[in-house]
Order: C-alpha cells, then sequence, then structure tokens
C-alpha cells in the first residue's frame, strides 16, 4: 500500500519524531511504525519505557532463537538488528551504535563469540556500545570466566527461558537508578549495605573502596557487602577484602559479606580469609548479629 505525503506527515507527527516528508526514506516510515507501537504499548500496559532511539543487536545463528526473541522484544516495543554470524555482526557494529549487544557465544564456535566480544568490548571503550550480554548453553566455568573477564555484563544460560532473563535484565537496567558497580543504603545509624554490581577491575574497586572510606568516617562502622550480583571472580583482588576488614576493625565496627559464590568462596578459603571474614546468606542475617 502506498502512502501520501499527507498521510505521511501524519505518520511522522503521531510518532514525534524530526522527519521531513520531503527527505524520508523507507527506514524512517519503519522507525514512525515502531515509535507508534512504543506509544500504544505505554498506554495499554506497565511496559517499560524505551527510549525512541534504542537499539539492540542480536548475534545468533538459530532462526527460532532469533524469531522467539524478536516476538518478546516486540512486546516492549523494541525492534532489533540481527546478525546469524560474527562477519554480519562485525558489519552493522560499523554502522551505528548499539545500547546492547546479545551474543551467542557459539557462532558455531566459542573462538568466534570470544572475537565478537573482544572487538564489542572495543568498540564500547570508545563510547559506541554499552552493555554486552552473552548467552550459551555452556556449563564450562572456565569458558564464563574468560567471558566476564573480556567485560561482558551478563552471562545468560542458554535455557528454555533465556529470552525472559535477557530481557529482565534490558528491562532492569532501563529502569534501575542505581550506580553502575554498586548501590548502597543505610540500615541504621551504624550500618551501611552494600549491594555490589561488579568487582572485575580495578578502577571499579577504588570507586568502592573510596565510597566505603567515607561512609566508615561519617559514621558508618559496619559495611555489609551483598555480592550476588558478582558471579565470576578473580583473586587478584581477594585482598580488597582483607583491606576493608581492617578499616572497619580500625573504626571499631565489622565487615561482613552476604550470598557469595563460589568463585569468592575459593579465593577467601585459599588466603585464609574465611574464618576471618563473616559470612550470611542474607542482609538480615548480617544485620542480625551486628545488632546482637
Amino acid at each position: 500500500m502506498e502512502i501520501n505525503n499527507e498521510q505521511l506527515k501524519k505518520l511522522f507527527e503521531l510518532s514525534e519524531l524530526d522527519i521531513a516528508t520531503s527527505e524520508a526514506v523507507p527506514d524512517d516510515i519503519t522507525k514512525a511504525l515502531i515509535a507508534i507501537e512504543r506509544k500504544l504499548l505505554s498506554f495499554a500496559s506497565d511496559a517499560v519505557s524505551v527510549p525512541a532511539e534504542f537499539n539492540i543487536l542480536i548475534v545468533d545463528d538459530l532462526e527460532l532463537s532469533i524469531y522467539q526473541f524478536n516476538q518478546l522484544l516486540k512486546k516492549v516495543g523494541i525492534v532489533p538488528t540481527v546478525a546469524r554470524n560474527k562477519e554480519e555482526a562485525m558489519a552493522e557494529l560499523k554502522k551505528k551504535k548499539f545500547d546492547y549487544i546479545v551474543v551467542d557465544l557459539f557462532l558455531p564456535d566459542a573462538e568466534d563469540g570470544l572475537e565478537l566480544i573482544d572487538e564489542c568490548i572495543r568498540l564500547r571503550d570508545a563510547k559506541r556500545t554499552n552493555k554486552i550480554i552473552v548467552m550459551s548453553g555452556t556449563d564450562d566455568k572456565n569458558l564464563i570466566e574468560k567471558c566476564y573477564k573480556l567485560g561482558i555484563d551478563e552471562f545468560v544460560p542458554k535455557s528454555s527461558n533465556w529470552h525472559d532473563q535477557v530481557l529482565k535484565f534490558i528491562t532492569s537496567s532501563l529502569t534501575s537508578k542505581e550506580h553502575e558497580n554498586f548501590f548502597k543504603y543505610s540500615i541504621n545509624d551504624n550500618i551501611c549495605c552494600y549491594t555490589v554490581n561488579k568487582f572485575n577491575s580495578q578502577k571499579q574497586i577504588d570507586s568502592l573502596l573510596k565510597d566505603v572510606t567515607t561512609s566508615l568516617y561519617t559514621g558508618y562502622t559496619n559495611i555489609v557487602f551483598n555480592m550476588e550480583n558478582v558471579k565470576i571472580f578473580d583473586d587478584e583482588y581477594t585482598g580488597v577484602f582483607t583491606d576493608l576488614f581492617k578499616m572497619c576493625k580500625e573504626k571499631g565496627g565489622n565487615f561482613m559479606l552476604v550470598k557469595i559464590s563460589d568463585s569468592v568462596k575459593s579465593a577467601l578459603a585459599d588466603a585464609f580469609l574465611d574464618t576471618l571474614i563473616p559470612i550470611y546468606s542474607t542482609v538480615d542475617a548480617a544485620v542480625s548479629k551486628i545488632s546482637d
């Protein structure tokens, strides 16, 4: 069906996109339709608000997975760009900035996925990409750890509901007002809890230590670290826990860990810190111990 100039003008007005009808191309019409769809979805439900210029790249070589994820993303008004191999993905990355990149690790080999992740990280450093999510059916811990060390933001096991998990990560990131690396809140006048999101680079840790130091000097002598979001841990940072333990003790308080992963447990045991630093399964349990 052809669209005349009057209809085209009305379409762009409804979409609130600044596009001149005389310069419009087919891609502009698609953008306008997507923008209108998002508006309708926002009226019909409490779906997450997606920015008008929002781009997601999906890299997967399975058509069924692509179709299923496409259908799910449409529910929140997102129409992704799709690449079916490393080469196609590289070409798309050169064209525009992506807010999220969802990569199947095996394309068809893990080496292809790792090379693509490495390129995504390089472009992110150049401020052209944002968050990187890797999905895979592998349970190889070394391979998963390698992905995190490269700098990915999330690893999602490719189970039957992986699409939901990826969408949950994306929507929570869009609506979250938390600090990228950590979120802190006070329990009372002397207990401060940190939900740690990232613990895999010296820059992130330096920022965290600076904030903890500020908390200690403003009266929060008891520090609780909730580590449930830290899935992979590099043991080269184990010494940081010793520093935090000493800092709290010097102020007459306590340093406690909550919901630590097997990687953190192993690192603490190797450094003989597992008997020194209290570890709890919940924040409430840690706070109750301090309050006793």
